[in-house]
């Protein structure tokens, strides 16, 4: 059985994992109204700052919501992009981790390190199963799951939405057993 406690605070070694605030609307409007990004998220770009507050206010009420996990993530104290999990299946004990930031943080293992954070917060809760997958499009997203220690599953036709339209997408897994095996080397 998964215990639900929400979004709370991580700390890894150069990241700060948080909660989004209102005072974050510039930073978060950044990535979400960027259409280079976007392509490689689940949603379209926001054409304007309103829809951003929209988008952000959706988060902050959201967190009242015990099963409701999405970070902001700070990194050398700038907020820089999210992480979360969603699309949870409480029968198999399953999480699916998304992420996103700004592109000049691209390529630094930061994707990577909040992503194993959350690999270790949802399998303390009891997940069995956390899973991710990306856009065939963005190999280097890829490369952070396996990085984080995932195992790559497959290509799921037409499994996804990416920047609002069904795509295919590369999908990635692991499991608990998994996770504490590689906890005890």
């Amino acid at each position: 059985m998964v215990h639900h406690i929400g979004t709370l605070e991580i700390k890894t070694e150069r990241l700060w994992l948080r909660r989004f605030t209102q005072t974050d609307l510039d930073d978060y409007f950044v990535w979400t109204g960027s259409p280079k990004m976007s392509r490689f998220i689940m949603e379209k770009p926001y054409k304007d700052i309103k829809e951003a507050r929209d988008g952000l206010t959706g988060i902050i009420n959201s967190y009242s919501h015990m099963d409701y996990y999405m970070w902001g993530i700070v990194f050398q104290g700038e907020l820089i992009g999210f992480c979360c999990g969603n699309e949870i299946n409480e029968e198999i004990r399953s999480i699916c981790i998304g992420y996103g930031i700004k592109e000049q943080y691209w390529n630094r293992g930061i994707v990577t390190e909040a992503t194993k954070a959350l690999i270790d917060y949802f399998f303390q809760m009891g997940f069995h199963r956390i899973f991710s997958y990306h856009n065939p499009l963005n190999p280097a997203s890829g490369r952070v799951m396996v990085k984080s220690g995932m195992t790559f599953e497959g290509r799921i036709r037409g499994g996804s939405r990416l920047a609002g339209e069904i795509c295919d997408c590369l999908q990635y897994s692991i499991l608990r057993e998994d996770w504490l095996n590689a906890r005890e080397k």
